[in-house]
């Protein structure tokens, strides 16, 4: 339970709800909820809204269930809720609350996204911490430092955190990243898990080299033929998969690197946990954030059902090969949503968390499975 969250979300529904809206709201939740039975009051007498307010805040104490209580509110911001229209108190402040503790809003979506890729300090690999292959092209002397540092590395040097920048993934990057995710499953060794885990973060990565080429398509392309994806999804698509298919990412890549749209792939090591999370440099559409949230299952979902037209016939437009990843990770963690996005405002972070705990036991129980065989 988050104090700070729990006490301005109390004052929000005690200024916005009247107490027959209150219970409304928990209901959409918890189907068995009831104000005035959770409160100890009749029904038939009159239910203070402070009172309703602190039951309901009581009731649904976690901060997922106020965010979620919260994004309920805003998706009937001005419409008629229960037995009046809903009017928001303090709707901007407590949305940059929710900010500072890494919920980040989506306008477009009206969806909140908690953001579960914290960038912990370092405390090894300081010599190769960022990689810039935009401008670094001596990837062989790369890996020959990573080798290095390797194999000096003890069960106490689980700390660290490797950032790899580039326009798109090439012959020679693939065995970079191969280097890496090594480093990240040897001291314990995990290396039989390198090579699904290495076609996971590989689709991760085309897909956000594909996304911020499908902009600069947009922008420097099409917009100039007057067709956009805003305007006209499918007719941009079609288009985007014709340059593609005639040209593979020669054009685009050209472009992305006089435009500096590259992406951004993140390694992080703890004692716990292997993460790995990808970034693009820009936005997506709103129709292609809802095409990535009903292939990797958000449970959000289930309370804001808002699906595209176009999933079917073009669900190569986003997020294409997440049904790949996720046959994968979930092979791997007891988490039902092993695969995590973000939408700022301005870039996109998708990725992954394993515990090093569940895939040791998956380890062992492959190996104990290969000897009764």
């Amino acid at each position: 339970m988050n104090i700070e969250i729990n006490k301005f979300f109390l004052k929000v529904i005690t200024n916005s709800l009247e107490t027959a809206q209150m219970n409304f709201l928990g209901e959409k939740i918890d189907s068995s909820f009831n104000v005035y039975s959770e409160s100890g009051f009749h029904s038939n007498m009159p239910l203070p809204r402070r009172v309703a307010a602190e039951v309901l805040i009581r009731y649904f104490k976690d901060e997922e269930d106020i965010v979620r209580l919260f994004t309920i509110m805003l998706h009937n911001e001005g419409a008629r809720f229960y037995n009046a229209t809903l009017h928001i108190w303090g709707r901007d402040e407590f949305i940059r609350l929710l900010k500072r503790y890494k919920w980040i809003f989506d306008p477009y979506l009206i969806r909140f996204f908690l953001d579960p890729f914290y960038e912990h300090e370092i405390n090894f690999l300081k010599e190769v911490r960022v990689i810039d292959l935009r401008s670094n092209n001596e990837i062989k002397n790369i890996i020959k430092g990573i080798e290095k540092i390797s194999s000096k590395m003890g069960i106490k040097d689980l700390e660290w955190r490797i950032t790899l920048r580039l326009y798109d993934l090439e012959p020679d990057t693939g065995e970079l990243i191969r280097k890496i995710l090594g480093l990240l499953l040897a001291r314990q060794n995990l290396q039989d898990f390198s090579g699904e885990l290495y076609v996971c973060l590989k689709e991760l990565a085309i897909n956000a080299s594909k996304a911020n080429y499908k902009i600069l398509f947009d922008r420097h392309v099409t917009r100039k033929q007057g067709v956009t994806p805003d305007k006209d999804y499918i007719h941009f698509l079609r288009l985007f998969k014709s340059e593609i298919e005639h040209n593979g990412n020669k054009r685009l890549f050209e472009l992305a690197k006089i435009k500096d749209k590259y992406i951004t792939i993140i390694f992080q090591s703890t004692i716990d946990t292997i993460g790995v999370w990808v970034t693009n440099s820009d936005n997506i559409s709103l129709i292609e954030k809802q095409q990535i949230l009903n292939k990797i299952g958000k449970s959000e979902v289930q309370f804001y059902k808002s699906t595209s037209p176009f999933d079917e016939e073009y669900a190569e437009g986003a997020g294409f090969g997440l049904t790949l990843i996720l046959s994968v990770l979930r092979n791997y963690s007891r988490d039902e949503e092993p695969l995590k996005v973000v939408f700022y405002p301005d870039f996109i972070k998708i990725g992954f968390i394993l515990h090093r705990s569940e895939l040791k036991k998956k380890d062992e129980a492959a190996g104990g499975q290969e000897k009764t065989e």
